[in-house]
């Protein structure tokens, strides 16, 4: 009797065993390093590398982004998800961050081309009172 349990639970421990491996972890996040990719090449279109903050977080993304494919090689799937998905976010700040450089220089050049065709603004209150008047 001892016999046949310790057979079952030798097979039972192997059928666990058996699964667990099946598994093999999580699957590898191509996903993810696609997504993580393209957001960093949109980045770069955009010069985020010319905006200061910006090319700070393109540059974060790029060593996630590395780190997380190199992770996946050693066949850590779960966290090079979540480095991959932190390069993603980084990548998509450093977009946001350009496009508002960007946003910004556009007003700017707009006030200014408003501010030459209205001419020169009165400096004090003593150029807008007509001469010849107290």
């Amino acid at each position: 009797m001892k016999g046949l349990q310790l057979g079952l639970g030798v097979v039972g421990w192997g059928i666990t065993t058996l699964g667990l491996v099946a598994c093999g972890g999580a699957p590898a996040p191509h996903e993810r390093e696609a997504s993580s990719q393209a957001a960093i090449r949109t980045a770069t279109e955009m010069d985020a590398q010319q905006v200061p903050q910006a090319a700070l977080h393109l540059k974060l993304a790029q060593e996630q982004f590395d780190k997380g494919k190199a992770l996946m090689a050693d066949g850590d799937n779960s966290r090079a998800s979540y480095v991959l998905m932190r390069a993603q976010a980084d990548a998509e700040l450093a977009l946001a961050l350009a496009r508002e450089n960007k946003t910004r220089a556009e007003a700017q050049a707009l006030i200014d081309r408003l501010r030459a065709a209205r001419g020169p603004a009165p400096t004090s209150a003593m150029d807008q009172t007509p001469s010849g008047q107290p």
